[in-house]
């Protein structure tokens, strides 16, 4: 990839074609990540690329990437558009950011973010460096505003935080240290997987489970068209299936969790209705 990015760059060079040499603000991303700052806080006309993923299932802003052209993360693409900012989370690969500005392309890094105030440090930060910043602003606003309403509304109450379990298709659950447990507590809930297992991703313990049964239960891309599930997955276990038809389920889409960002809040908010809606009488035992 080297030699032809370098061999591409010479090329425009003696073209008279210059990696800044583009209307001002332009801007391309790299991954569906990436893209879906780019969607939300540049003008349309702006937007010289997006990733192949902008209008996947699992795009937030699938509607918005329509009709925009779709790049390859690969140098020789992003070089012959010459953008003035390069949005990445990890489109290109390693090295791909520091590739690209040997050759005069400023690229803006998103961390991966496992808190909300890492979204909102990383929202702040890529409308800043677009010249969006207003608007980066109002959008950090508006998810602390709702943010703030479900922990008004939570505040009221005096009975214990009800326990959830999350669950994606694979029978995967999320302790301590990742976003989806941010994601629960922020939603007034307790992660009842938050001190299980050895590493924060794993397999859902049906034992645990059997012993303790949570309140609530958080279903993760269950709506993924793409997923591909067979009967050993943990989540097809009877017991597993059996307390998501009998417990309260939250099914959360994709795209609201497939990039740890602002756009979060809509998830958060539907965890905390649920956690409002539930009836506080005795929970039943397994098997009654």
């Amino acid at each position: 990839m080297m030699k032809s990015a370098s061999a591409l760059a010479f090329w425009l060079l003696a073209c008279g074609v210059s990696a800044g040499q583009a209307a001002a603000q332009t801007v391309a991303s790299l991954d569906f990540c990436a893209d879906q700052y780019v969607l939300a806080l540049a003008d349309r006309d702006d937007i010289v690329g997006v990733s192949p993923s902008a209008e996947t299932e699992f795009s937030y802003f699938a509607e918005k990437a329509a009709g925009l052209p779709k790049i390859r993360p690969t140098a020789e693409e992003v070089l012959l558009l010459a953008p003035d900012l390069v949005v990445r989370q990890w489109g290109g690969g390693y090295g791909a950011g520091t590739l690209l500005e040997r050759f005069g392309v400023p690229v803006i890094q998103i961390s991966f973010a496992v808190t909300l105030e890492e979204t909102r440090e990383n929202l702040l930060r890529v409308g800043a460096a677009m010249g969006k910043r207003e608007r980066a602003t109002s959008l950090a606003e508006a998810m602390d505003a709702r943010l703030a309403r479900i922990v008004a509304a939570r505040s009221k109450g005096t009975e214990p935080l009800p326990a959830a379990l999350y669950v994606t298709p694979s029978g995967t659950t999320s302790g301590r240290g990742t976003f989806v447990h941010e994601v629960l507590t922020a939603a007034g809930v307790t992660n009842v997987s938050a001190d299980l297992g050895n590493s924060p991703w794993h397999p859902i313990r049906l034992e645990a489970l059997a012993l303790a049964p949570p309140d609530i239960i958080v279903a993760g891309f269950f709506d993924l068209r793409s997923r591909r599930l067979d009967n050993w997955s943990l989540s097809q276990h009877y017991f597993l299936q059996r307390q998501m038809a009998r417990l309260p389920v939250t099914f959360i889409p994709s795209r609201q969790l497939a990039c740890a960002a602002w756009f979060v809040i809509d998830a958060i908010e539907a965890i905390a209705e649920t956690r409002r809606s539930l009836t506080r009488a005795p929970r039943s035992m397994p098997g009654e």
